[in-house]
C-alpha cells in the first residue's frame, strides 16, 4: 500500500510537468501564462508559438498518464490502482507542483487517461469532439468539454464500461470550471 500511495506521488509529479511552459521558454523564451489565454494547454500554445508545438504538447500532455498507468501495470500493481494513478496525473496537471499549484485545463491529459481506461470507447468519443470542433468553428475548448459529455454516455451505453470512472469524477467538473469554451482565439 506504501508503494501505491509513493506511486501516487510521482503519477503526481509526472503529470505536474508544464510541458507547454517549458517548451515556450525554450522555444520563444516567453511565459505562455500570460500570452492568450493563459493556459499553458495544447490550444493556447498551438495559437501563440505554432500548431507543430501544440501538437508536439498535446501528445506529451496526453502520454502523461498513459506513462503512469503503464508503469504501474508494468510493476504489476492491483488493478484497481492503475486508474487511480492515471487520475493522480490529471490532478498534477490541474495543479502542478512546479507552478504554484497551477496548470492546464487537463483536456489533453484526459484524452490519454481514455485512451488506456476505455480504448474501445476512444475512437468513437474523439470523432464526436471531432465532429463537434467542425460545428463550432473549431473552438477546442468547447470539442474538448464535449467529451466530459460524450464519454461516459458512450463508454457506459455502448461499451457496457463502469460509470465509476475516477477521471470524470475529478477531473470533468474542474475542466468545466478551467477552461472557458467562449475564449475567442485567432483563427488560421
Amino acid at each position: 500500500m506504501r508503494l501505491i500511495v509513493l506511486s501516487g506521488f510521482v503519477s503526481y509529479i509526472i503529470g505536474g510537468i508544464p510541458v507547454g511552459f517549458i517548451i515556450a521558454k525554450v522555444v520563444r523564451k516567453v511565459d505562455i501564462r500570460k500570452l492568450g489565454s493563459k493556459s499553458i494547454g495544447a490550444t493556447n500554445f498551438s495559437y501563440i508559438i505554432g500548431r507543430a508545438y501544440g501538437v508536439f504538447t498535446f501528445f506529451l500532455d496526453t502520454a502523461k498518464p498513459i506513462v503512469a498507468m503503464f508503469i504501474a501495470h508494468f510493476l504489476h500493481y492491483p488493478e484497481w490502482s492503475i486508474p487511480l494513478l492515471g487520475a493522480c496525473a490529471v490532478i498534477g496537471n490541474l495543479w502542478s507542483i512546479f507552478l504554484k499549484l497551477k496548470g492546464g485545463s487537463g483536456l489533453s491529459v484526459t484524452g490519454g487517461y481514455f485512451i488506456w481506461v476505455m480504448p474501445r470507447a476512444v475512437p468513437l468519443v474523439f470523432l464526436i469532439a471531432f465532429i463537434v470542433a467542425l460545428l463550432m468553428k473549431w473552438n477546442l475548448p468547447v470539442a474538448g468539454l464535449s467529451l466530459y459529455i460524450v464519454e461516459p454516455i458512450i463508454a457506459v451505453k455502448v461499451y457496457h464500461y463502469p460509470l465509476c470512472n475516477f477521471n470524470n469524477a475529478l477531473s470533468g467538473p474542474v475542466c468545466f470550471y478551467k477552461v472557458n469554451p467562449l475564449d475567442v482565439y485567432p483563427s488560421g
